[in-house]
């Protein structure tokens, strides 16, 4: 049972770490509401899929992700994770995020968090609340000073923000994030692009380019320990955790959107994530 518990946190990351917003609003007649499918490989096995709605108007931003467990996982723990957000793109960061929720469920537990900021909205000590059901032990509630936590984004934000930039062609960028439990920067670095064909596992051919994530934390770390070597603790060695992405554009005139993602660092395999599904959907009222 503890075994496939130890990829959940893993999972989780990738999750949030592995989507990208739209990154421009183009033409008026391009397809600005999208659903996404991503299936996750660990080792070579399926451990779930993860889908992303994102919409944009003008210069409004609203995303939302949901993930559980596949069959593998499924038949031994129970396990859900959805959130959204929404903001506006600019602000000192590329995006001032409005509101975000999450909701996470583990066996028969769950913890619904949600973020808010006030204005004025991207402002650099724009002042971020955070609450949670059931609230958070008084060690995790105090393990990001309060402050430290002005002036930061919601992590689907900056992977917005990141998204944007990136249509340049250029990943590299910097967020300060802090998501209710822990602070940290997620940091973008080109890579070279690749060619990617179409099979069995990606709907997508093209084109992609290269980035690599970094995460490096600032508070709200626990050291690494046996069983608990994932994005969400101190490395040992101090470097920070990160992974390969590429983005792409799988619809014409559409967006770029990761369509790939590859991490060899943790657990002591392969991780590997690919666009499985798009969907174009109906402009929302």
């Amino acid at each position: 049972m503890k075994a496939p518990a130890r990829f959940l946190p893993l999972h989780a990351s990738l999750l949030t770490l592995l989507l990208a917003l739209p990154a421009s609003a183009g033409a008026a007649e391009a397809p600005q509401h999208l659903r996404l499918g991503y299936d996750v490989y660990v080792g070579g096995l399926k451990l779930g899929r993860m889908t992303l709605e994102t919409d944009i108007k003008g210069e409004d931003y609203r995303v939302s992700v949901a993930a559980e467990a596949g069959d593998m996982l499924a038949r031994l723990i129970k396990w859900s994770y959805t959130a959204e957000a929404e903001g506006a793109f600019g602000g000192v960061h590329g995006v001032a995020p409005r509101h975000f929720h999450s909701l996470r469920t583990l066996r028969d537990k769950s913890w619904d968090a949600t973020l808010s900021y006030t204005a004025p909205y991207g402002a650099r000590d724009t002042a971020v609340g955070f609450s949670q059901t059931p609230p958070p032990s008084p060690e995790d509630a105090d393990a990001v000073p309060l402050d430290q936590r002005p002036g930061t984004v919601d992590l689907l934000s900056a992977a917005a923000a990141i998204s944007r930039h990136a249509e340049g062609g250029d990943c590299a960028s910097r967020l300060p994030v802090y998501d209710g439990r822990r602070r940290y920067d997620v940091v973008m670095e080109s890579r070279p692009g690749r060619h990617i064909e179409k099979s069995d596992y990606t709907v997508f051919a093209g084109d992609a380019i290269g980035c690599h994530v970094a995460i490096v934390p600032v508070a709200g770390f626990k050291p690494a320990g046996r069983g608990s070597q994932n994005f969400w603790t101190a490395a040992p060695d101090g470097k920070p955790r990160g992974f390969d992405l590429w983005i792409g554009r799988p619809v014409p005139g559409g967006p770029v959107v990761p369509v790939r993602l590859e991490a060899g660092e943790l657990f002591f395999t392969h991780v590997v994530g690919h666009l499985a599904q798009v969907e174009v959907m109906p402009p929302r009222p």
